[in-house]
Formats: structure tokens, sequence, C-alpha cells
């Protein structure tokens, strides 16, 4: 057997291998494994509530709890300001990354009782005097 036709024949198996992998995994999301996509996930998914301090400044900046979400969808977890080992839950920073508008949100993350509260928002350049 030449060369050329063990390199055909490997080839051969690799796509064949590469189709069943595909149809197998196809419709599968597979991209939240990490540490950033599995706090937004958990935001996602879960039940949200909002803090009488956080009701305050969404009414301050004109902003809906749908809208406050979706922002969190787009948003970047700040690790270095969070504290992902807070007890019972964590508080979780998170910051927009649109340039237009940048809001900061503060988000306690509950996985076991699946649930998601925001406690604080705020816009750069926008001042709110909510307690």
């Amino acid at each position: 057997m030449t060369i050329w036709r063990r390199i055909r024949l490997f080839s051969i198996g690799i796509g064949l291998g590469l189709l069943i992998v595909y149809f197998y995994f196809g419709d599968r999301e597979l991209n939240t494994w990490t540490p950033q996509s599995r706090v937004i996930a958990a935001i996602d998914s879960a039940e949200v509530s909002i803090t009488p301090r956080a009701n305050c400044q969404l009414k301050c900046l004109g902003i809906t709890k749908d809208q406050a979400e979706e922002f969190a969808l787009a948003s970047k977890v700040n690790f270095s300001e969070s504290n992902p080992k807070h007890e019972p839950c964590p508080i979780y920073r998170l910051k927009t990354k649109d340039e237009a508008q940048v809001f900061e949100m503060l988000w306690e993350v509950c996985e076991k009782k699946n649930t998601a509260e925001l406690m604080s928002i705020s816009k750069e350049g926008v001042d709110c005097d909510c307690p």
C-alpha cells in the first residue's frame, strides 16, 4: 500500500468521524463552560428579582426590568470586583460592553435556588439619590 493511499483512507476516516460528531453534537450550546458564560447563563435562566434600591435606580435611569436583564446578558463580569465566595450566594459586578451607555450592575446569583437578584445599577455620568 502506497503512502498516498494511506493518506487518502485516513482522510476519509477523519471526514466520516467529523460528520458523525457534527450530527451527534451539532445543536448543543457548548460555550457555557467559561466562568464568564456560566454567570451570564445563570442570570438568564434564573427567576429575577429586584431590591428596593435597584428599583429606585431603575426608575431614576428610566430603565425597565427587562432592559436591565438585557444589559446583563450583554455584559462582562468583573471578577476582580466581584465576590464569588460570598455566602449563601455569590455576588457579581457586571459592566456593559457598549461604549455609548456604560452601566454597572451588582447581581446576587443563587444557582441552587435558581434566583438572581439585581442589587444595584448605575450609569456612568448619572447620579441617582437612592438609599
